[in-house]
């Protein structure tokens, strides 16, 4: 039976827009010795939109408007590309962590016939603009993927020596490369029978083939420069994250795997196609991030590029960085759009694309429609949430407070719940010490046993023995971006009525224990930790130096015979925004290096 699934989101022209909440992706091994690393008509769901912006489904959808600034014509507005296929729900992975269920990271954004298409790992989401409506289908591919072996001398080949990419300019071929030149390198894929000569640089070049097969060689940066930047001790895996064709220019952005010392220069460059020359720039604000992908607007005379930009580290392939980046070339301005600062649901931005007058934004948590000639107005933003929700039983469930807690806090009965995270709990993981009598019996616990993060509006008070402090070390700063205070919430953001934590801002700490989140670090069962909260909602009562009392707004459910399904929540603004609490904390909190 097909089960399917529609979602009525009409995107609000005239309201800022603001929401956030996981990253989970593919991460890349390089050498220096370490890790580097459709389709459905869907059952009719409303959206609840705010009561003072219901008047306005009557507008123009998704802000579709004609070149001359007319509305679409009837015969235009009926055509709209529907998908067909079947809604599973969120897929238990079976050789991967269990929370890999809800990567909604983007691969791919279309966007044609009034239809804008997302493709995830797991799903296609379609939204007619025409309607504002969006439709789920699982997607295919993905349970088809194949785990091959990891093939770790073609990988490092793929370093030294990679494959040509090309491009097409009016009907001319360009084709170009990034590739790392490492003395090690070189001995490793034994490319000579000599020894590596002593005065080869260890280097990143970038390479262009013209049409005409002439080849443009530059190299972009040394691994002393590095250095010396204090960027990192070593060069990571260089690769171009995307290029875009301008009118008189070609664009490549590039960028370098981070983790264990390793690292790069965020560059982009531009090839002048009437006089063949090849320019590097290095946009200061970003260095110490990594590019995931570029779009271009305006004319080469008012040209902005538009990056996506993350941070990566040992275990960690994805973490917030400086959001959705606006970058203009002619006079190297940069303005940064991240959660704190702008409707942008969702901390990093993967896939860019351009349509008309509308960028489009996806992230790791969701998709904004960005009016790009205003988007520093909030109400230049529509933005939507990817989530999921379960249907619970008429007869309700049990809640608990804590990933691993023994006894339910209380029992909740409610048609549906949002679901926010998952937790496993793996016999194979405990050891013979159990620090806290309150969590599950360990002897209890089966390989295939895991709980849900729900949203649970009453939330639980809580009291941790860790306190705050602000962070006056420079590198610790730079990290921290606008957060200054290092406290136990440091990874939720303020959202201007609770702290908020996206499913892209949660560090998956694929190499130390999984994603953690808000609880007591003493409370554990061998390597699992007795999580509060990893994503549900804060609200903070009070910080010192000794503890920090909170109120959390999740709970954890029983999730073996739970079946959650993906859901498009239109991202709204808190009716009432308040300040951060922590402006007015943290002059009460001593000062610190950093962790």
């Amino acid at each position: 039976m097909t089960k399917t699934k529609r979602f009525s989101a009409f995107p609000l022209a005239d309201s800022p827009l603001a929401d956030s909440p996981l990253a989970a992706q593919c991460w890349r091994y390089t050498f220096a010795g370490v890790m580097i690393a459709a389709l459905g008509l869907l059952n009719a769901c409303a959206v609840t939109l705010p009561s003072d912006q219901s008047d306005q489904s009557d507008q123009n959808v998704s802000g579709r408007v004609s070149a001359d600034g007319s509305k679409p014509s009837a015969a235009e507005t009926l055509a709209c590309d529907s998908l067909e296929g079947q809604l599973e729900p969120l897929p238990i992975p079976q050789n991967a962590a269990i929370f890999e269920q809800f990567d909604f990271q983007p691969k791919s954004i279309e966007v044609a016939n009034n239809t804008v298409i997302v493709q995830t790992p797991h799903y296609t989401f379609a939204l007619c603009q025409n309607t504002g409506t969006w439709s789920i289908v699982s997607t295919e591919s993905a349970a088809a993927e194949t785990n091959e072996d990891f093939d770790y001398d073609q990988f490092l080949r793929e370093i030294a020596d990679p494959e040509y990419e090309e491009m097409t300019v009016n009907g001319d071929i360009y084709e170009y490369r990034i590739r790392l030149q490492a003395p090690w390198l070189t001995e490793q894929l034994n490319l000579s029978t000599a020894e590596a000569p002593s005065n080869l640089k260890e280097a990143v070049y970038f390479e262009l083939k013209a049409p005409n097969g002439d080849i443009t060689t530059r190299q972009l940066y040394t691994v002393e420069e590095l250095r010396s930047a204090q960027l990192g001790a070593s060069l990571g895996e260089p690769t171009i994250a995307g290029a875009v064709i301008t009118g008189e220019a070609l664009w490549w952005a590039a960028t370098a795997s981070q983790g264990e010392g390793d690292s790069g220069f965020a560059s982009l460059l531009r090839y002048d196609l009437a006089t063949q020359a090849l320019t590097v720039q290095r946009p200061e604000d970003i260095q110490g991030e990594q590019i995931t992908a570029i779009a271009a607007t305006g004319t080469d005379e008012n040209l902005t590029l538009w990056l996506g930009t993350k941070m990566a580290a040992e275990g960690n392939p994805a973490l917030p960085a400086s959001g959705l980046v606006a970058y203009q070339p002619s006079t190297q301005a940069l303005k940064q759009h991240t959660v704190t600062h702008s409707p942008l649901v969702g901390a990093i931005p993967y896939q860019l694309t351009v349509a008309d007058e509308s960028l489009w934004v996806g992230t790791g948590n969701g998709i904004c429609q960005v009016a790009w000639q205003a988007a520093e107005q909030d109400k230049s933003w529509n933005c939507w949430r990817f989530t999921a929700t379960a249907t619970l039983p008429a007869a309700g469930v049990d809640i608990y407070a804590s990933a691993l807690a023994k006894q339910p806090a209380a029992q909740l009965k409610a048609p549906q719940v949002e679901v926010l995270w998952v937790d496993q709990m793996r016999s194979n993981q405990i050891n013979s010490e159990q620090t806290d009598s309150t969590a599950v019996d360990a002897t209890s616990i089966g390989p295939e046993r895991w709980r849900y993060e729900v949203a649970y509006a009453p939330g639980f008070e809580l009291q941790l023995p860790e306190g705050g402090y602000r962070v006056t070390n420079e590198v610790a700063q730079r990290i921290a971006g606008d957060d200054l205070v290092f406290w136990p919430g440091r990874e939720w953001h303020w959202a201007g009525d609770r702290f908020v934590r996206g499913l892209d801002e949660v560090a998956l700490n694929l190499v130390g224990g999984g994603p953690h989140g808000i609880g007591d670090a003493n409370n554990r069962v061998g390597f699992s930790f007795d999580h509060n909260a990893i994503r549900g909602a804060i609200e903070l009562l009070a910080l010192s130096a000794e503890g920090t009392k909170l109120r959390y707004y999740s709970a954890w459910i029983d999730g073996d015979d739970l079946q959650v399904y993906p859901e498009v929540v239109a991202a709204s603004a808190p009716k009432t925004v308040s300040p951060n609490p922590l402006d007015t904390m943290a002059a009460d909190l001593p000062a610190a290096p950093g962790p």
